[in-house]
């Protein structure tokens, strides 16, 4: 029998009475050279946006160009799920509706990770401990979870999450500070 505990097991909610504060942002996963040169890269929802948009930092951008990358099916399920939110009678449709096929299309399914099942659990404990301690507002929580999800996901494959998205991350290392990940801002 395994002394690993199980997923549900790995973090003690009721530890969690209080709002988290977030942290400096020089206590923060920003410095890309601390990542190795050769860590698998797994790229958040928000990574993809930005690059349609052009709004990748040039150097994150190069690094994800060279790099090993792994997808993650929760980001791109959330790319997915706009395809079927867009209005179709709106005249902005068509465009962005290419935009997010292509970016689909482009994604190496055997390069496609999903979370496992236990991935799933941790993720539904993590997502409610922090919904609880932070007030999250009932729509926020799916959002919570997803990033939990794609965060677990990275810490699975051993992979590197990059992430613009630096309240959640923030939140989600201070529970789970074994997680990996690469913060940054979009650029201007």
């Amino acid at each position: 029998m395994s002394s690993e505990p199980r997923p549900f097991e790995r973090l003690d909610p009721g530890y969690y009475r209080s709002t988290l504060a977030y942290r400096e942002r020089g206590k923060l996963p920003f410095d890309a050279g601390a990542t190795p040169a050769d860590a698998v890269l797994m790229l958040d929802t928000t990574v993809y946006i930005d690059a349609q948009k052009g709004k990748l930092p040039q150097g994150l951008a190069a690094r994800i160009a060279t790099a090993e990358v792994v997808h993650s099916a929760v980001a791109l399920s959330e790319i997915a799920a706009n395809l079927g939110l867009l209005d179709p009678g709106h005249p902005g449709t068509p465009a962005v509706d290419q935009v997010m096929r292509e970016t689909l299309a482009r994604a190496d399914a055997r390069r496609t990770v999903a979370p496992s099942s236990e991935a799933w659990v941790e993720a539904s404990v993590l997502a409610g401990v922090l919904a609880r301690t932070q007030g999250l507002p009932k729509e926020a929580r799916r959002k919570l979870l997803n990033d939990a999800l794609i965060f677990l996901s990275a810490r699975e494959t051993g992979a590197v999450l990059v992430s613009r998205n630096i309240k959640d991350m923030d939140l989600l290392l201070q529970l789970r500070p074994d997680g990996q990940v690469l913060l940054y801002d979009q650029t201007v």
